[in-house]
């Protein structure tokens, strides 16, 4: 058996794990098994639908990220298991890919226009506060710097890809994911609560996620509570709001950059060959690129008519429901509370401060300027 091979072998525990837990929040009647999910059997209990469903949107993508938070606490996973759950963003990332059949290029471009300025705005706002709180706090600038990217682009992938080009220490990085994993897991209980509160529409909540949440399995999760759409209809908040995060994730290379370049040990960047020709293809997206094709493939008919979809786009949007839901579920499991203790100090109180200014601006922005419909 190749290396390869071997390597695919050992996921499988992990992700068929991810599976389970998906299809006992989902329920698996797409597949057959005569199992409604927990979705079901909430939604029907008049006694849960009556007092916590009208607080919080349960469906089963909260419940795949609490079945995972739980199980991931409550149990030491073994680590021949973790090889399977850590392609949870893999999953994530092949949805986002089938995601953009929802998509025409005129809608990407109807949106794209608004979503890049908003985006680029906060995205340099939110560099900008982070960096100067730093240099407040008296933080190391690389230390700054990896946070800095992380609440201003998307998250841990931005603290992993810009800690080698800033030189940042081991500590740096794990006090940083930390820090974003803590506002994150705030994020996916407090946002879809407070687009309730204040009866934000589908889109607009989508906007204020893509825009104001940090992490890219963040903005998934609380637009899929918030409006988790159907087969048939699809999530407008999803949308609207993976379109904002996906213009987000695109200047992640040249953030990296930036802050190479603003760091006191930029002079080194040398030895790391991060140059504008290498540092930035190192670090696009190529999820990104599936995403336009699946849009191209959507835009000329190849997959079927959009309204009403046809049978082979209700058979896509199944696909990254379920995506999403393992994906999902494989991220609350790497949630460790012991490892978000990780997150005191400096860090956490300027992470914090940063991403819930960031939160707030964004929400007032889509309250003055965001109309209810695209």
């Amino acid at each position: 058996m190749s290396n390869k091979t071997s390597d695919i072998v050992k996921t499988l525990p992990g992700i068929f794990l991810m599976f389970t837990i998906a299809v006992i929040a989902m329920g698996g009647e797409d597949l057959g098994i005569p199992w409604q999910g927990l979705e079901t059997y909430f939604k029907t209990n008049p006694y849960i639908t009556n007092t916590f469903i009208k607080a919080v949107p349960l469906n089963y993508i909260l419940l795949c990220i609490l079945l995972g938070i739980i199980i991931g606490n409550l149990i030491n996973i073994p680590k021949w298991i973790m090889a399977g759950v850590t392609t949870s963003r893999l999953f994530i990332k092949v949805g986002v890919i089938l995601l953009g059949s929802l998509y025409s290029f005129r809608d990407v471009a109807q949106l794209g226009g608004t979503a890049i300025f908003l985006v680029l705005t906060f995205v340099i706002m939110t560099l900008t506060v982070t960096l100067w709180l730093g240099k407040r706090a008296n933080m190391d600038p690389a230390s700054a710097a990896v946070l800095a990217a992380g609440t201003s682009v998307c998250g841990v992938s931005a603290i992993v890809a810009t800690a080698p080009a800033v030189r940042a220490r081991t500590t740096d990085v794990v006090f940083s994911i930390a820090t974003i994993l803590s506002f994150g897991v705030v994020s996916i209980f407090l946002f879809p609560v407070v687009g309730k509160l204040l009866n934000l529409s589908a889109h607009q909540f989508g906007v204020w996620s893509g825009t104001g949440i940090l992490s890219s399995g963040q903005v998934l999760a609380v637009c899929l509570i918030f409006d988790p759409g159907t087969a048939h209809h699809a999530s407008v908040s999803l949308k609207t709001g993976e379109i904002y995060n996906l213009a987000r994730v695109l200047f992640l290379p040249f953030v990296v950059l930036a802050l190479a370049a603003m760091t006191s040990r930029s002079v080194e960047l040398l030895d790391d060959h991060i140059t504008i020709h290498t540092g930035l293809w190192s670090k696009f997206p190529l999820f990104v690129l599936g995403f336009l094709i699946m849009v191209f493939l959507t835009s000329f008919g190849l997959l079927g008519q959009v309204s009403p979809p046809s049978p082979e786009l209700i058979t896509i949007r199944k696909l990254y429901n379920w995506f999403f839901a393992i994906g999902l579920t494989g991220l609350g499991m790497q949630i460790s509370f012991s490892e978000l203790k990780k997150a005191g100090g400096k860090p956490l109180i300027v992470g914090s401060l940063a991403a819930l200014l960031k939160a707030i601006l964004a929400l007032a922005f889509v309250l003055m300027f965001i109309p209810e419909k695209p």
